[in-house]
């Protein structure tokens, strides 16, 4: 009995052993996450040894106010020359953090990839998955807590513990509102924005790390989450991650966690995968031009603002990068300095809005110490990268050279853009031409449109993007009537089906391009409309005549009967019909086109959108005709205030001296003070290039020839033979 009763107590005592280990073990909570190998650590685990979970908890907040900051680089010493040199920028924290303290949310940040007009105001507690105004991109943004950084500089400039108190309440709300389950996946916990909070975290915590209200307590429910965070990005690595801006903003937030978290166990495989998903995605997305295949300098942007944030960390923790991703990293620099408009903004291609890129450059010009990329930057250190590279940064990048680009125009071969510019002066002219359709979701309708800026304005401009709602605003700008480019019967080039999708996808054929210092070229065919019954063939010829005057030649080939149509779009409605052409109506330095041919001229209201959830008059016009068969525009863009000029449609013959229909070839003469420019267009294969045509007495051969002559000379430019 004696025996019975002792193997009953002995496994008694064992079972309540290994119940009471499992229940310490789990009560140990994010100890059991942690590595003690680290000698960091030492003080916690002598702590949860002697049993004591709150001072491991006071030893590991320690430990995080004491190590070295991934991001922040500078403390409460550098306020007050940061008040001096950046007074807008200290007024702008403030009162964004300001707001935040009332629960008031406006989205207004330069890099906010969806901005916000209507601020949104809650009266009780937050509701993270609210839609206000049924803009689901609204709870996105809501959810990114990039506004919480600016509570953290509110703090550092005033050392007023009301901003970090707000901080740590919203972020401890935010974790008990929002558990990770199926049904937040889509708002909250959708992956893309579990990528982006992951970097706004680990920021705002740098800088209220100090403050009384960061309490062990605190730190252990931030750390858990974030350690979810991290365990639900490195979950999911699909063929969508791979080949979107989505895995790049997911995986680089891995990567934020995985250098955040370095005292836990599978901190070094998460860098591991995180690069390993990183160098996956740079591969596949950034194209041999440097531009992300998205065809949105906005997306672009994104991207390339992870890939400089893992080259700013890796510099930082001696971490040694994949060549591959340092190289990208620069190429897409370059890109931004490629299509860069004279006023150092971004083009709106795609999904984009019309924002400064000289904040990014400038980071990027001091990782890779380039006085190229300096010249497209800000001359001194912006606000935003001061506190990323520290005010003992601050006279190395103010003394770097700057050194403009050795190239002016540039095609973007791999994307299908030509930049074409005449200096790297903000009074420079500027012509984009889209070439080539690539992207997808965040793509437009806009093969063959070009855009124009001058004389420090924009004349004709891109629609832009407005909203990502499906409905008929989202349809009105992704189409080709708020692009400059053409149209058939009304009908669109790309036909739309939703706000990410197409049913048909117009697509370019044909491209060609050439620069030289007296012109820039590009001509392709849109093959949209050989859809149709009786199918057109369409074809744009754009001809940069430098400084400041364009020739278009669009051409239509069809049996059938059809109306074609030109779509100019400005960004105001300083414009007028005047003398059968269109005219800005600027006080100075107005751009007419001229139509050559005869169309019929239209000029209607319109909106276009410089930025997400704005939209603002404008007008557009349409230069159209009715006919039956093929037909083609020729139109003359120019400043009449700044290039006198004369022009007359020229007769083009045979070397039998007979004279071409219009529709076989085409020929225009501009005559500027004593020079003379003539450009011959052949649009009918039936008429061989390699025939010889006369020109104004002058023999030539080529499908496209520019005739530049004067009184010294007389200069035969074969551009397209």
């Amino acid at each position: 009995m004696k025996l019975a009763y002792s193997k009953a107590s002995t496994f008694l005592l064992l079972v309540m052993f290994i119940c009471g280990s499992f229940a310490q073990n789990k009560d140990q909570g994010i100890f059991n996450k942690l590595n003690f190998n680290e000698d960091l650590l030492k003080s916690v685990e002598k702590s949860i040894k002697s049993n004591q979970k709150d001072q491991a908890l006071k030893d590991l907040l320690t430990i995080y106010r004491e190590k070295d900051n991934l991001y922040l680089q500078v403390n409460e010493n550098d306020v007050v020359f940061i008040k001096k040199e950046y007074p807008e920028n200290v007024r702008k924290t403030m009162k964004v953090a300001n707001d935040v303290l009332n629960q008031y949310f406006l989205f207004r940040d330069d890099w906010d990839m969806e901005k916000t007009n209507i601020p949104y105001q809650f009266k009780g507690e937050i509701d993270w998955t609210v839609i206000p105004n049924g803009d689901e991109e609204w709870c996105y943004m809501l959810n990114r807590h990039k506004f919480w950084i600016d509570l953290g500089r509110a703090y550092l400039l005033t050392r007023n513990e009301k901003y970090a108190k707000k901080f740590v309440k919203q972020v401890t709300h935010w974790i008990d509102s929002n558990p990770l389950k199926d049904d937040l996946k889509h708002f909250t916990w959708r992956r893309i924005e579990a990528g982006i909070r992951c970097e706004n975290w680990i920021k705002a915590f740098e800088y209220i790390k100090n403050s009384k209200h960061v309490t062990p307590e605190f730190l252990e429910k931030f750390l858990t989450s974030l350690y979810e965070h991290g365990e639900y990005i490195n979950s999911s690595f699909n063929n969508f991650s791979q080949t979107s801006n989505w895995g790049v903003l997911e995986f680089h937030g891995l990567f934020n966690v995985a250098h955040f978290l370095t005292e836990f166990k599978v901190a070094k495989q998460w860098q591991k995968e995180a690069l390993d998903k990183l160098t996956t995605c740079v591969k596949l997305q950034i194209l041999p031009d440097g531009t992300q295949w998205e065809q949105s300098p906005m997306y672009h942007n994104e991207v390339f603002h992870c890939y400089m944030n893992v080259n700013l960390l890796a510099q930082r923790k001696n971490i040694k990068l994949p060549e591959i991703i340092i190289q990208k990293t620069k190429d897409m620099a370059y890109a931004n300095v490629k299509w860069q408009k004279p006023n150092y903004h971004q083009p709106l291609l795609g999904d984009s809005d019309d924002t400064d890129l000289r904040g990014l450059l400038t980071l990027a010009s001091s990782l890779y110490n380039d006085s190229v990329l300096k010249s497209r930057a800000f001359e001194q250190l912006d606000y935003e990268t001061l506190f990323i590279t520290g005010i003992k940064n601050k006279d190395i990048y103010n003394n770097m050279t700057s050194e403009s680009p050795s190239f002016l125009s540039t095609y973007q071969q791999s994307s299908g853009d030509f930049y074409m510019r005449t200096s790297w002066e903000q009074d420079a002219t500027y012509t984009s031409f889209h070439l080539k359709k690539l992207g997808c979701g965040h793509g437009h309708d806009n093969l063959l449109h070009f855009t124009i800026f001058a004389n420090n304005r924009d004349y004709l401009i891109d629609g832009g993007r407005y909203s990502y709602v499906d409905d008929k605003w989202r349809e009105f700008f992704k189409s080709n009537i708020s692009h400059n480019t053409l149209g058939v019967d009304d009908m669109p080039n790309t036909v739309y089906k939703d706000s990410w999708t197409n049913t048909f996808e117009a697509r370019s054929n044909a491209i060609f391009t050439e620069s030289t210092k007296t012109y820039d070229y590009a001509e392709a065919e849109n093959t949209a409309y050989k859809r149709l019954e009786h199918p057109v063939s369409m074809k744009r010829r754009l001809l940069f005549l430098k400084p400041n005057i364009w020739l278009v030649f669009d051409s239509f080939s069809s049996n059938g009967s059809h109306k074609y149509s030109q779509y100019f779009n400005y960004p105001n409605k300083k414009v007028k019909i005047e003398n059968d052409g269109l005219v800005t109506t600027y006080d100075k330095k107005n751009l007419r086109i001229q139509p050559i041919n005869d169309v019929d001229i239209k000029l209607t209201d319109s909106w276009w959108s410089p930025e997400y959830n704005l939209k603002k008059e404008n007008k557009k016009a349409e230069l159209f005709k009715k006919v039956e068969g093929s037909t083609s525009f020729i139109s003359l863009l120019y400043f009449p205030e700044e290039t006198k000029l004369s022009f007359k449609k020229t007769l083009v013959y045979t070397r039998n001296n007979v004279v071409l229909k219009d529709e076989d070839a085409e020929a225009i003469t501009i005559t500027i003070d004593e020079k003379e420019y003539t450009l011959l267009v052949v649009h009918n294969s039936s008429v061989p290039a390699a025939h010889f045509l006369k020109v104004n007495n002058q023999f030539v051969s080529g499908e496209v020839v520019l005739i530049e002559k004067s009184k010294l000379e007389n200069d035969i430019h074969i551009i397209k033979d």
